[in-house]
């Protein structure tokens, strides 16, 4: 049984590995024991009682968790078995269909006191799901509703579905257009981080002409995944109905790569929030005077993140009125910090149960 403190050297070692860095950034053990001081009150607060008012609390993880990754990208899989090490527990990973071959290669590469806490399944039986304590799973509404159904009434879940996000820009549209196309691109846009709009406040047909340079650029530094026929499709269709509407509509706009399907970008009139048929494609739409769900339609009930430019603490307060419950600089909407909340929920303190004393 390994300490708290060793654990994290032993992670410590693990994130600097290459797959770590592009996915997570860099993380130090300085940063993994601040992490967990930070939600659970003491760094080991799962290895020895503290006081806690008129009590002496300890933390305890569960014996196992089940993490149910989706196949848009690595990254969140590997945050969700980062949690789970950090604290302790045996780790079960339900892989996608077409598996996570960077996430599978992190897992080679850990030291055998942290492998042998983690297993992998292809597929979720029974056998897998109900002896975990908690469940963690990621996926559409429809999956995660299937997986909640199937679950004994003793099991904690806790779980992720359909997320948007979006970014904000009010002015210096050189940088923000760049900063906009890393975040449209990262991961082929495939994550719940990826911005599906950028809402603008001044001349958006400008904006739109730089963002498309700039997705341009990027692409050559960063080419896009291959496509399955029916991304393709989706692009292709997309972009043919663009087309349609804006040889009736001046206000609409479309910018292509050309002679492929790397990127896209539509400027719309209209400032409702719609979803992206992703792999790079971005929607640009004018800020509302007042920006509310009302004014952004149904979609903006699963926002997920805000990514602003220029970005402030004020001007980020300025919109803690929508659900979003992360705002973030532009550029950095698909690398969320250690210390973030995901979904609105502490990720170690979510997963914890506590013993009293007195």
């Amino acid at each position: 049984m390994t300490t708290t403190q060793e654990r994290i050297q032993l992670l410590g070692e693990a994130c600097r590995h290459r797959i770590t860095r592009e996915l997570l950034g860099e993380i130090s053990e300085t940063e993994l024991t601040d992490w967990v001081s930070a939600e659970l009150g003491h760094a080991d607060a799962l290895d020895i009682f503290h006081p806690h008012g008129n009590l002496s609390s300890k933390a305890f993880a569960p014996s196992s968790i089940l993490h149910i990754v989706s196949g848009n990208t690595p990254h969140a899989a590997l945050q969700s078995l980062l949690r789970g090490l950090v604290i302790g527990s045996n780790n079960t990973i339900k892989l996608p269909s077409l598996g996570l071959p960077d996430f599978e290669k992190w897992i080679l590469t850990l030291p055998a006191e942290l492998s042998r806490l983690v297993n992998c399944h292809s597929e979720l039986t029974d056998d897998i799901l109900h002896p975990a304590d908690v469940v963690i799973a990621t996926g559409s509404d429809t999956t995660i509703a299937d997986i909640h159904s199937r679950l004994l009434p003793q099991q904690r879940f806790i779980p992720h579905g359909h997320k948007v996000s979006i970014g904000i820009v009010t002015e210096d549209f050189y940088n923000a257009a760049r900063l906009a196309a890393k975040d449209c691109s990262l991961h082929n846009q495939r994550g719940c981080l990826s911005p599906h709009a950028i809402y603008v406040q001044g001349d958006t047909l400008h904006f739109g002409e730089i963002l498309a340079q700039e997705m341009d650029n990027y692409c050559r530094e960063d080419p896009p995944q291959p496509l399955s026929l029916s991304e393709a499709g989706a692009i292709q269709n997309l972009r043919q109905t663009t087309q349609f509407i804006a040889a009736n509509d001046p206000l609409t706009h479309l910018w292509q790569s050309e002679g492929n399907l790397h990127w896209t970008v539509i400027l719309e009139p209209d400032s409702t929030l719609k979803l992206s048929c992703l792999n790079r494609c971005i929607y640009v739409k004018p800020l509302p005077a007042k920006i509310t769900t009302a004014s952004l339609g149904p979609e903006s009930q699963y926002l997920s993140t805000i990514a602003l430019h220029p970005f402030s603490t004020v001007a980020a307060e300025s919109f803690s009125h929508l659900p979003a419950h992360r705002i973030c600089p532009l550029g950095s909407s698909q690398q969320p910090d250690l210390f973030w909340h995901h979904d609105g929920i502490a990720p170690l303190a979510s997963l914890i149960k506590w013993k009293d004393i007195g």
